[in-house]
């Protein structure tokens, strides 16, 4: 409602004189009511003093009524002769011609001699006044006294004969016609009130109506808390305030009617709100009119900016010349929509292109494929330049942006008729072709690649390159998939002899398949689609078997069997073999355990690679593991390769060392198809060699190969190695092994892998055997 700058500017105008007007309103409205109050207060203490003036003037007045009675010669004489037929008649006469209530003798003590009401019993306080009248030597008394629960005005004066023989006292009662007296003079309503002994109040008299008093008496309860200061009624109708009479449990109010009071409060109030209701009015005219010519120019660069957000390009300022601010703001407008056009066309060239080389980008070759797949002829070329890193690192970043830049613009200069030139980031560089792509176009643009750079005056560089092709008619109208083919056939290119290749059908599937097999691993060790088999090893000498290689298979839900060479390799590349290796040690030493508590001493070896080979923590690792199972060390071989301790010698022979200490049997596998081959042989900390496979499976047919076996186990002894021979296939080659003197034989002569169930039940059967034949 409020979203304009007009709408809110003129709330804001509004807000601010309503608040304004608001405590000024309440500032007098609060200074009136108090002033009212205090009229009210003053007003109700003046009743007050006049209250209390008119009861002593009615005392006067009634004193000088007794002392007329008192010096009445025959009155005196009827009391000197104690006629008390005649007293009473005195006093009741007497005290009907001056309006008195009670009329009353008593003696010199103060003791009552007779009284015109003698149910009202009284009690000593008669006496007491008169005693300290005598004392004081006073000549008349004047007070208020009660009879019975009601307050009367009591004067006594004395008879004098001529020492005093008697006292004469006239009671007037403090009634609704004293009440009617009082506010004649005041204005004010008055009430008497007594308390009973229940603790309530009755009336003694008042001048209010009888459900006024009733409402009033029933809210005022205790008429001591206001002898001070007045208190409103509930309704605010009256205020009152208590006159104490010097009578326990007597009072008198005296009521103030505050509607004159109030009825000003609420004329000047309502004078007000007319006052703040026009204002509000006046300002709301004049906010609208000050807002409109205010929100004017704002309204037409709100109009600019809302264009501007449409289209940059056709939005337009239409409104007259602007100065002062918003002259300023509509020219910084302006020049913002300059900015935000040279921003566009800057964003959307580094959309499409490569900042260092000017070349399009990856995002333009795939809005491009878009478009262009499929295809049945035509081709993507992808080049990279071999070794980049070592060159940045050998020039410097500066250098070798300077070569992708020149290698941009030869390019460029080559391919004339390409339908797009890319750089797809560091030394990647992608060509797409109209027309199908040749091996002797590869050939051309190696060649005319291999011509030096100069990249700085005096400094001219080679660099060799390598060269990926995909065939049109071989990528799907995926652009992703296209890409991903394309970079598989340029990864294969880098090892070829001749540096390039071309896609060929089904590369993909096998690059997902790696993908696959690498993703699910953690998922196929939490479901056990891994098992191990353990292949047994013969002992030559004994002719029995107390070990045995542990091997891992795996059986794919999707792809099947999966070959140990082409898991294990994908696994060393991506950095996740260590999780299968973890994997292995602890299902082997759990069967270890089994077999060992069964009293069956089997050694089982495991298989370990390069990256575990790195790992300092391995013997950590390893001796935990023994512990956790309760097995000894004798219990665990371990087995290396020769490419895996070349991967890095120092802290491969360094982790090895430390593994021999704890007592872990050492070999090394393979042997004979590394590079190192003996050259390294002694200065590894292992215990045994195993021949390869390749040298053992045809001795029984290849001089060569039995020659090689021959020499290769005889140099091994003469180190101190124990040697095992991998791939016995048969009884010739198994016989020329122990003329050779190989101390183990290994291969499917004897048994290929099984699992531990079959292991356990062929070894037993295995051993009975050779005890019996021994």
């Amino acid at each position: 409602m409020f979203r304009s700058f007009q709408a809110r500017l003129i709330l804001f105008v509004l807000l601010l004189l309503a608040f304004a007007q608001l405590g000024t309103a309440l500032a007098v409205l609060s200074s009136l009511k108090e002033d009212n109050y205090r009229q009210g207060v003053q007003s109700i203490d003046v009743s007050r003093n006049v209250f209390d003036l008119l009861l002593e003037a009615r005392a006067e007045q009634l004193t000088k009524g007794v002392e007329i009675l008192t010096s009445d010669f025959g009155f005196k004489q009827a009391v000197a002769t104690k006629e008390t037929a005649t007293i009473r008649s005195v006093l009741e006469n007497h005290g009907a011609r001056i309006n008195a209530d009670v009329s009353l003798l008593l003696s010199p003590n103060g003791n009552v001699i007779t009284m015109t009401r003698e149910e009202l019993i009284t009690d000593n306080t008669i006496s007491d006044l008169v005693l300290a009248a005598r004392r004081s030597g006073g000549s008349s008394i004047s007070t208020t006294i009660a009879f019975g629960d009601l307050a009367y005005q009591l004067v006594l004066v004395p008879v004098r004969s001529p020492n005093i023989v008697a006292w004469v006292g006239m009671a007037f009662l403090l009634d609704q016609s004293l009440a009617e007296e009082i506010k004649g003079v005041t204005g004010q309503d008055i009430s008497f009130v007594y308390g009973t002994e229940d603790g309530s109040l009755l009336f003694g008299g008042t001048t209010l109506t009888a459900n006024e008093g009733q409402k009033l008496l029933d809210e005022i309860q205790h008429p001591v808390e206001i002898l001070q200061t007045p208190a409103f009624s509930n309704d605010e109708k009256y205020l009152t305030l208590s006159v104490d009479l010097g009578v326990k449990n007597q009072w008198g109010l005296i009521h103030l009617p505050y509607d004159p009071w109030k009825e000003s409060y609420n004329f000047t109030r309502n004078q007000l709100l007319g006052i703040f209701a026009g204002a509000l009015a006046f300002a709301l005219f004049l906010g609208v009119a000050l807002a409109r010519n205010m929100t004017r120019p704002i309204g037409h660069l709100v109009d600019f900016a809302t264009s501007i957000g449409k289209s940059v390009q056709q939005a337009e300022l239409t409104a007259p010349k602007m100065t002062g601010e918003f002259g300023v703001l509509s020219n910084t407008m302006k020049a913002m929509q300059h900015s935000i056009l040279m921003r566009e066309e800057e964003l959307t060239y580094r959309a499409s292109h490569d900042m260092l080389t000017g070349l399009n980008n990856q995002g333009a070759v795939e809005l491009y494929l878009q478009g262009a797949l499929p295809a049945q002829e035509g081709g993507l070329l992808l080049l990279n330049i071999r070794r980049f890193r070592d060159i940045n690192n050998m020039l410097g970043f500066d250098l070798g942006n300077i070569l992708l830049g020149k290698v941009a613009n030869r390019l460029q200069a080559w391919a004339r008729q390409v339908e797009m030139i890319a750089r797809l980031g560091d030394d990647k560089f992608l060509l797409i072709f109209s027309q199908n792509i040749t091996a002797q176009d590869c050939s051309d643009l190696k060649e005319v690649m291999s011509d030096e750079f100069e990249i700085e005056q005096g400094s001219e560089i080679r660099i060799d390159v390598s060269i990926g092709v995909l065939p049109l008619q071989l990528a799907t109208k995926n652009v992703n998939t296209a890409i991903r083919r394309l970079d598989i056939v340029a990864e294969k290119a880098k090892s070829e002899s001749d540096a390039f290749a071309f896609y060929q059908q089904g590369e993909d599937e096998s690059h997902q398949r790696q993908l696959t097999i690498i993703r699910d691993l953690p998922h196929a060790l939490e479901d056990n689609q891994l098992f191990l088999v353990y292949q047994p090893k013969v002992s030559v000498e004994t002719q029995d078997c107390h070990e045995a290689e542990a091997l891992i298979r795996w059986i794919h839900p999707e792809l099947g069997f999966i070959p140990p060479d082409e898991f294990i390799a994908l696994l060393e590349h991506a950095g996740g073999i260590q999780a299968l290796t973890k994997w292995v040690l602890n299902t082997v030493l759990a069967q270890l355990s089994e077999w060992w508590q069964q009293g069956h001493k089997i050694r089982v070896a495991i298989n370990l690679s390069a990256h575990d080979l790195v790992d300092e923590e391995l013997p950590l690792k390893v001796s935990l593991a023994l512990e956790a199972n309760q097995l000894p060390v004798d219990a665990l071989a371990m087995e290396v390769t020769e490419s895996a301790v070349m991967a890095d010698r120092n802290k491969v022979i360094s982790v090895l060392q430390e593994l021999q200490k704890m007592g872990i049997h050492l070999a090394i596998d393979d042997f004979g198809t590394g590079q190192s081959s003996l050259a390294y042989l002694r200065d590894l900390p292992v215990n045994e060699v195993k021949i390869d496979r390749a040298f053992i499976q045809h001795i029984d047919t290849n001089e060569d190969d039995a020659s090689i076996a021959r020499t290769s186990i005889n140099l091994s002894h003469s180190l101190g190695f124990v040697v095992t021979a991998e791939g016995a296939e048969n009884q010739a080659s198994t016989t020329l092994l122990r003329q050779f003197q190989c101390d183990k034989i290994q291969g499917y002569f004897y048994s290929k892998p099984l699992t531990s169930v079959e292991f356990f039940a062929w070894r037993a059967e295995f051993n009975n055997k050779s005890n019996g034949s021994v």
